[in-house]
C-alpha cells in the first residue's frame, strides 16, 4: 500500500530550497575539513580547535604527559601525530 501526501506547490518549492541550502552548506564544510592536514607541529589554538577542547584542558593534557609538546619561546607547540592519536582514540580516554 502506498500512502500519498499532497503538498501545496509553494511549500514544496520552499522545502526544495531548504534542501538545496543544506546540501551547499554541508558540501562547503566537507571541502573545508577535507583539506585540513595535521602538520608536524600545531599551535595551541589549532590543537584546541582540532580536539574541540579549551586551553585549560590542553594544559592538563600537557601536565599529565598525554600530548607531546615543545616550547618556542613562551609559546607551546604540539605534535600533530599526538593530536591525531587523541582524535582517533577519542576525548573520553583523555
Amino acid at each position: 500500500m502506498i500512502d500519498t501526501i499532497e503538498v501545496e506547490k509553494e511549500v514544496f518549492l520552499s522545502m526544495l530550497d531548504r534542501i538545496d541550502f543544506l546540501h551547499k552548506t554541508i558540501s562547503a564544510l566537507y571541502d573545508k575539513l577535507r583539506d585540513r592536514r595535521l602538520s608536524e607541529w600545531l599551535t595551541t589554538e589549532q590543537t584546541c580547535d582540532f580536539l574541540h577542547i579549551s586551553e585549560r584542558k590542553l594544559r592538563l593534557l600537557k601536565e599529565r604527559g598525554k600530548i607531546g609538546y615543545s616550547h618556542l619561546g613562551r609559546l607551546s607547540q604540539f605534535k600533530g601525530s599526538d593530536v591525531a592519536g587523541l582524535i582517533t582514540v577519542g576525548k573520553e580516554s583523555v
